[in-house]
């Protein structure tokens, strides 16, 4: 599993920063601070490496046809992208790149690649894309075949789920099969469920699913009316009589439907490196309780996934903490990074550790989320000076 990932001169990230990958890895901060463009880093490292084109792909779902001037920081003036990955295990490896693109837009070349501690090398001609090129005069060396291994299985292992998800259709045609990856807006994590119903109604993915409707007392049910035609259903519980299609209901349960299935596949057979962006997107406080329980126990999962989640909600933060204090997750197996925007222009990624009671073991969280607090202080004031008069 990958550990630990660095960038420099990456969109607002001016100076080095490295994002150590726990099991469960939160990103807060304020609205274009870049949070997204860290969770989204990985998904675009996976892409780049699928198309083996260029060696940042910016043309598809992730980079949205960005220039290369648009992924560099715009503070610093350098047209230069040095980022590094690092796995753990028992093989061990490292490995930065330093990629260079026209400040115009109309290139890129790698400049040099570091292997571990070896000396930077010129990789002309030996590299497709981002993986070392096989050639038949020049043998890879045991370490560049461990890279090209590791990159082609991050290439599998990285599952993005967008901030804005499809809503499921009232019809949906099923002609069998599924593909490797969730898409990035969802529109396909029904297709998922289908596949496991036709294996068996109590198929994991299944059950796994559901668990979050069951606790807020509510089932998602399956109807196959038609050869090859389902609908999507939620009903009350206690009422198995009451039926409402899943696109009539609020836009939380259609917005959360592809996060809980990708959580799901993470737990059984899916991806394990999941890169969700505001997951709590349209929950009311109840439901967002329950998501943090599914991503606690995703990532507590035998498989071991790693779950990475932007967001802005203070309720998931707080009930992961939470669990943490239970010993539903181990401290060490959480981190926070709270990205702080600065008056230039950049930003900086400040990592919070939680000790064995799920407190935060600096300061950062307290100033970041102290407006609900202040808030709350103005609002007690006046309520108080109000009952004196």
């Amino acid at each position: 599993m990958l550990a630990s990932f660095k960038v420099d001169n990456y969109r607002s990230f001016a100076r080095q920063q490295e994002i150590e990958i726990r099991p469960l890895t939160l990103f807060f901060g304020w609205n274009s601070g870049g949070k997204s463009a860290l969770l989204r880093f990985l998904p675009l490292i996976s892409e780049s490496i699928q198309v083996a084109g260029p060696p940042i792909w910016l043309g598809g779902e992730v980079g949205r046809n960005a220039t290369w001037p648009s992924l560099v920081s715009k503070a610093t003036g350098r047209g230069a992208l040095t980022f590094s990955l690092c796995w753990a295990g028992e093989l061990p490896l490292s490995a930065e790149w330093k990629i260079n693109g026209d400040l115009e837009g109309r290139w890129q070349e790698i400049e040099s690649v570091r292997l571990g501690n070896l000396i930077k090398e010129q990789p002309t001609g030996n590299w497709e894309g981002l993986l070392p090129a096989i050639e038949s005069e020049v043998p890879l060396s045991s370490e560049k075949i461990l890279l090209r291994k590791y990159l082609q299985d991050l290439r599998a292992d990285v599952q993005w789920i967008s901030g804005i998800r499809t809503r499921p259709a009232r019809v949906i045609t099923y002609g069998g099969g599924t593909t490797s990856m969730i898409h990035s807006n969802g529109a396909d994590a029904v297709h998922h469920l289908i596949a496991a119903q036709l294996r068996s109604t109590s198929d994991p993915l299944l059950v796994a699913t559901n668990a979050f409707f069951s606790a807020l007392g509510e089932q998602l049910v399956l109807d196959n009316p038609i050869d090859g035609v389902w609908r999507i259903l939620v009903q009350p519980s206690n009422s198995p009589n009451v039926r409402v299609d899943l696109c009539d209901t609020g836009e939380g349960y259609s917005q959360v439907l592809p996060v809980l299935v990708a959580l799901a596949r993470a737990r059984i057979s899916g991806p394990r490196l999941l890169c969700l962006e505001q997951p709590e997107l349209h929950l009311h406080t109840k439901a967002q309780l329950e998501l943090a329980t599914q991503l606690v126990l995703a990532a507590t999962s035998a498989r071991k996934p790693a779950v990475l989640v932007e967001t802005h909600s203070e309720i998931l933060l707080t009930a992961v903490q939470l669990a943490i204090a239970n010993g539903e997750i181990p401290a060490e197996d959480v981190k926070v990074y709270w990205v702080e925007p600065q008056a230039d222009g950049t930003s900086d990624a400040v990592p919070v550790t939680f000790n064995s009671l799920g407190q935060p073991e600096t300061s950062t969280l307290s100033d970041a989320f102290g407006e609900a607090l202040r808030l709350g202080q103005r609002l007690l004031s006046i309520q108080l000076r109000s009952a004196t008069k």
